[in-house]
C-alpha cells in the first residue's frame, strides 16, 4: 500500500511539471529583422513571394508598413501583450502595423496605429473577423497577411477624405498661430532633454543608449568643450605645479594629463568624423556621438581621480605671502615686455600683411587686460592674507589662481608675438631657397616632358599641370603679392611638392627624393608654426571658443604626427598630411576668430567688467578646482539606471492599448 501511495505521488509531480512546461516552440518577443519573419517554416516560395508583393504596394499606395512574423507558439503570453513587445522591441512606429501568428498555438494578433486616415476600429475589426480569422482557420498563412495587407490598402471614403482636410486645416491655423511657442517650448525641450541626459553616466555606452539622439549631439557638443577648458587649465596648472614641486611629486599629475589628453584626442578625432561631409545614418551618428562622450568622460575621470591630492599638494594658503611676492614680480617683469612686444608688434605690421599677423595682432591688448586682472587679484589676495578670515581662505586660494592663469596667458601672449616674428623671419629668409628649388623641379620636370616623344606615362598631363601650377605659384610671389609669407611659403611649398611628387613617378632619381624630404621639412615648418599659433590663440581666449575650432585644430594635430610618423616610410604621404594639418589649422583659425568675435559682441552688451578674463577661460568657476574635477557636474542623484518596457496589454481577443485591433484564436 505505501509503494502504491509512493509511485501515486511521483507520478502526480511528473504529471505537474510536464502541465507546467513551456511548450517547446514557444518563442518569446524579439526584434522583427525583416518585413516578412516566418520562425515557424509555414510559408512557400511562393506564399512568401505574395506576402512580400502585398506588402510592398501597401507601402507605395499608402506608405503604411505592415510587418508579419509567424511563430510556433507565443510562449506562454496573451497573442495581443506579446504583439505590442514585439511592436516596442522592433522600434515600430505610427505607420508600422503588425499581424503576428502563433501557428501551433493557433492565436494571432493584429494590431494597427490610429493615427493613419481611414483606418477606425471597425475597419480593421471587420477586416480581422471576416478575411484574417478565416484564412488562418483554414491553414492559408500568406493569405492572411495578404488580406490584411490588401485590407489596410484601401483608399479612405469620401466622408474620411473630408475629415481629414478639416483635420489638416485645423492643425495649419493652430501651426500657424502657435509657431512662436513651439519654438519656445523646443527650446525648453532641448535643455530639458540635455539636462536628463547629463545626469546620465557618461562612461556608460549602455546607459546612453536610452538617451535621444538629439540630446547625444548637444551633449558631445558640451562635453568636449567643457572638457578641453578643464584640460587646458589642468595642464597650466600642473606646469607650475612642477616648477613649484618638481617632477618627481608632480608626476601622478603629469600621468592623468597626459591620459586625459589622449582620451579627448580620441574625442576630438571621432568628432572630426561627424563634422566633414560624410553624412552617417542615424545609427552610425549615435554610435560616434557616444565614442566622443565615453571617450570626453574618461578625459575627465582621468583629471578627477588627482584632484584631492593636487589640492593638498597646491595648499596656497600655507605659502600665499611667498607666493603672491613671486607673482608680483612676475607681473613686474611681463609689464616691462608690454611695450617691446607693442613696438615689436608694429614693425611686423609694417613689414607684413594684417593675414600673416591674424594669430598675434590683439595680443598685446588682451596680455595688457590679462597683466590688469592679475594685479587685482593680486591685491585681493594680499588683503585676504594679511586679515585671514575663516571662511575666506577658498577666496584667497581662487585670487592666487587666478593671478597666475591671468600671468600665465600673459607672458604666453608675448611669447606668441615673439614666435610669429621668427617664424615669419624664417619663412622669409627660406623663400629665396625655395623659389629656386620649385624652380630647379621646373626645369626638371621640362625636361623629362621633352624626353617623352609619346604620352607613355599616365602621368604626363598631371606632371604638366602640376609644372604650370608651379609656374604659377612662382610668379605670382615674384608679382609681390606674397603680403603673408607663411601663405605664401604654404603655397609655393604645396606646389613644389606636387611636382616633385610627378617626377619622382617619372624619373625615379634620388635627387628628387632629396628635395621631397626638404619640401616635408618646409611643409612640417608651416604645419607646425600654424598648429602652435592657433594652439596659443584657442589656449588665451577658450573662454570664447566653441567645439568646431578646437575639432579642426585636434585633427590638425593629429595630420602633423601623422606625417611626423611617415618621414621614414612616405616622403609623399607625410607632405600630404603635413599640408592637410596646415589647411586644418588655417580654418581652426578662422573659426576661432568668429567665435571670440561673437563673444566679445555678446560681453560688451552684457558690460562685464572681467570681459577679458572670461574670453580667457579664467572665469568659468573655480580654475583647476574645475578642471582637475571634471568640467562635467554629475546630478546630487548620481548615476541613474534606465528601465526598458511598460504595461503589459490585455488577454488574447482584447484591444490592442493604443493601437486598433485586437487578436484571439482561430
Amino acid at each position: 500500500m505505501r509503494i502504491a501511495r509512493l509511485v501515486a505521488i511521483i507520478l502526480t509531480i511528473l504529471s505537474i511539471g510536464l502541465l507546467a512546461a513551456p511548450p517547446a516552440g514557444a518563442q518569446p518577443p524579439f526584434r522583427l529583422p525583416d518585413y516578412v519573419t516566418d520562425d515557424a517554416g509555414v510559408l512557400t516560395a511562393s506564399d512568401r513571394d505574395a506576402v512580400k508583393s502585398a506588402v510592398n504596394r501597401l507601402y507605395t499606395n499608402r506608405h503604411l508598413r505592415l510587418w508579419v512574423v509567424y511563430v510556433d507558439d507565443f510562449s506562454g503570453d496573451g497573442s495581443v501583450d506579446w504583439a505590442q513587445r514585439t511592436i516596442g522591441l522592433s522600434e515600430l512606429g505610427d505607420h508600422d502595423a503588425l499581424l503576428a501568428v502563433a501557428t501551433k498555438g493557433r492565436a494571432y494578433a493584429f494590431l494597427v496605429p490610429p493615427s493613419i486616415p481611414g483606418i477606425s476600429q471597425s475597419r480593421v475589426d471587420k477586416l480581422r473577423r471576416n478575411r484574417i480569422e478565416p484564412a488562418l482557420r483554414d491553414g492559408d498563412w500568406g493569405g492572411a497577411a495578404v488580406a490584411a495587407a490588401t485590407g489596410l490598402n484601401k483608399a479612405p471614403s469620401p466622408s474620411s477624405r473630408r475629415l481629414l482636410l478639416i483635420v489638416l486645416g485645423v492643425i495649419v491655423v493652430a501651426v500657424v498661430a502657435f509657431v512662436i511657442v513651439m519654438r519656445y517650448r523646443e527650446r525648453r525641450r532641448r535643455a530639458r532633454a540635455l539636462a536628463a541626459a547629463r545626469r546620465v553616466d557618461p562612461t556608460d555606452a549602455r546607459a546612453l543608449a536610452a538617451v535621444p539622439l538629439e540630446a547625444l549631439e548637444d551633449l558631445s557638443r558640451s562635453m568636449v568643450v567643457d572638457v578641453d577648458n578643464a584640460l587646458r587649465t589642468s595642464s597650466n596648472e600642473v606646469a607650475l605645479a612642477i616648477d613649484e614641486f618638481g617632477e618627481e611629486r608632480t608626476a601622478p599629475f603629469t600621468q592623468a594629463v597626459d591620459k586625459a589628453k589622449e582620451a579627448l584626442s580620441q574625442a576630438f578625432t571621432v568628432r572630426q568624423q561627424l563634422d566633414d561631409d560624410t553624412p552617417e545614418t542615424p545609427a552610425q551618428q549615435r554610435e560616434l556621438l557616444t565614442r566622443v562622450i565615453v571617450s570626453a568622460a574618461h578625459a575627465d575621470r582621468e583629471l578627477e581621480s588627482q584632484t584631492e591630492a593636487f589640492e593638498k599638494l597646491r595648499n596656497l594658503v600655507i605659502n600665499a605671502p611667498s607666493r603672491l611676492d613671486l607673482l608680483t614680480q612676475q607681473y613686474v617683469a611681463l609689464t616691462t615686455r608690454i611695450a617691446p612686444t607693442e613696438q615689436r608688434l608694429a614693425e611686423l605690421h609694417t613689414e607684413f600683411d594684417a593675414a600673416a599677423l591674424t594669430s598675434v595682432s590683439g595680443n598685446v591688448t588682451t596680455a595688457t587686460q590679462r597683466l590688469a586682472f592679475a594685479d587685482h587679484a593680486i591685491g585681493e589676495a594680499r588683503d585676504l592674507a594679511a586679515q585671514p578670515v575663516s571662511g575666506q581662505q577658498a577666496a584667497l586660494v581662487d585670487d592666487v589662481r587666478a593671478a597666475e592663469s591671468a600671468l600665465g596667458q600673459a607672458r604666453a601672449l608675448l611669447d606668441a608675438v615673439d614666435s610669429a616674428a621668427s617664424d615669419i623671419r624664417r619663412a622669409v629668409a627660406s623663400l629665396p631657397t625655395m623659389v629656386a628649388d620649385i624652380q630647379a623641379s621646373i626645369a626638371q620636370a621640362d625636361e623629362q616632358l621633352q624626353q617623352q616623344s609619346t604620352p607613355q606615362s599616365p602621368h604626363i598631363g598631371d606632371l604638366m599641370a602640376a609644372r604650370d601650377a608651379a609656374a604659377r605659384a612662382v610668379h605670382s610671389f615674384r608679382g609681390g603679392t606674397a603680403t603673408d609669407p607663411l601663405a605664401a611659403f604654404a603655397r609655393l611649398t604645396k606646389a613644389d611638392a606636387d611636382l616633385d611628387r610627378l617626377v619622382a613617378t617619372l624619373a625615379e632619381e634620388q635627387a628628387t627624393a632629396e628635395r621631397l624630404t626638404r619640401s616635408l621639412e618646409q611643409a612640417l615648418f608651416t604645419a607646425e608654426s600654424r598648429v602652435r599659433a592657433v594652439s596659443e590663440y584657442i589656449d588665451t581666449r577658450r573662454g570664447s571658443i566653441g567645439p568646431e575650432a578646437r575639432t579642426r585644430l585636434a585633427e590638425a594635430k593629429r595630420q602633423l604626427e601623422a606625417a611626423q610618423g611617415r618621414k621614414s616610410t612616405d616622403l609623399s604621404e607625410a607632405i600630404a598630411y603635413a599640408n592637410a594639418a596646415s589647411a586644418l589649422a588655417a580654418h581652426a583659425q578662422s573659426l576661432a576668430n568668429a567665435d571670440v568675435r561673437s563673444s566679445q559682441r555678446a560681453t560688451t552688451r552684457r558690460g562685464s567688467n572681467n570681459a577679458g578674463a572670461v574670453l580667457g577661460g579664467i572665469i568659468i568657476g573655480d580654475l583647476l578646482g574645475r578642471g582637475m574635477r571634471g568640467g562635467m557636474r554629475r546630478g546630487m542623484g548620481g548615476w541613474s539606471p534606465t528601465s526598458f518596457g511598460g504595461s503589459s496589454g490585455s488577454p488574447g481577443g482584447s484591444s490592442g492599448g493604443g493601437f486598433l485591433g485586437g487578436g484571439g484564436r482561430f
